[in-house]
């Protein structure tokens, strides 16, 4: 459904988009407000939404697109979507607000409930990762396209966990972990995470809270397609999308070393 032509055409249009990120990210006052379920919003957020939004309508006419910023769509429209785009025009507004540069953009292609296709930008550091299925996975930075993963795992455990969505289970089960291998763990904002996983950087992303569709999706088939696992911890499957409240129960991303780590811990890593 993808060809290189029109993945190349997405990823300029992300960049495009992170740059006008970056410059609203480099004002004294970024245009905030609070939303009706109180999380913020910004005006990067808003105009990230609009030009992606406008940019897909041209390039795959015809797609519908669910965004964060418009997910007011109700499901009886969407439940007759075959295929759609999945958008967080800035997965991490919190981290924006908070300027410590942990903030992206977020967008899949859905089709047949699955990911097809995966886009994860990054404005502060320019780097684009994407995944289109059954092709690989791919970090392009500096104008080279580099295969994913980066990095041979080896020596400590690296795992990763959300800033501002941890719970206690998640420290459990670095404990757990920890009583097998020696273990790092840092905390990191939006779905940055998941590109670390690709990376070969990070072995463990695991979250006990639901999330959004649009904050998954691409992070999904990214860690997939780089060889990594993804699945929901309760049921050890893979999710599906377009659910009538847009949620994904928890869930387990898994690196290549990952893996291994996850069916080498006595008794379990999940029990």
């Amino acid at each position: 459904m993808i060809d290189d032509l029109l993945r190349d055409s997405i990823i300029r249009l992300l960049r495009d988009a992170g740059g006008k990120i970056l410059e609203i990210y480099r004002k004294s006052d970024p245009g905030i407000r609070m939303k009706e379920d109180n999380s913020p919003v910004t005006e990067a957020d808003l105009v990230s939404d609009m030009l992606i939004q406008n940019g897909l309508a041209e390039l795959t006419p015809g797609i519908p697109v669910f965004s964060e910023e418009t997910k007011d769509i109700s499901f009886d429209i969407r439940r007759k979507w075959n295929s759609f785009w999945v958008l967080d025009p800035l997965d991490g507004t919190k981290e924006f607000i908070a300027r410590n540069d942990e903030f992206c953009i977020c967008l899949a292609l859905i089709s047949d409930k699955r990911p097809a296709a995966g886009f994860i930008h990054i404005p502060v550091t320019g780097k684009s990762y994407c995944a289109l299925s059954g092709k690989g996975a791919f970090v392009i930075k500096q104008n080279k396209t580099i295969k994913l993963p980066l990095y041979i795992p080896s020596g400590t455990v690296k795992i990763n966990i959300s800033r501002s969505h941890h719970t206690l289970q998640e420290e459990k089960m670095v404990e757990k972990i920890a009583g097998s291998y020696p273990v790092i763990k840092k905390t990191m904002g939006s779905a940055i995470k998941f590109c670390r996983v690709a990376e070969g950087k990070v072995d463990l992303y695991p979250r006990f809270k639901r999330s959004n569709e649009w904050d998954v999706a691409a992070g999904d088939i990214i860690v997939k397609e780089s060889g990594g696992t993804f699945f929901e911890i309760h049921s050890g499957k893979e999710p599906f999308y377009n659910r009538h409240d847009a949620k994904i129960e928890p869930f387990l991303a898994c690196g290549t070393r990952g893996k291994t780590i996850c069916g080498s811990i006595p008794g379990g890593l999940l029990t």
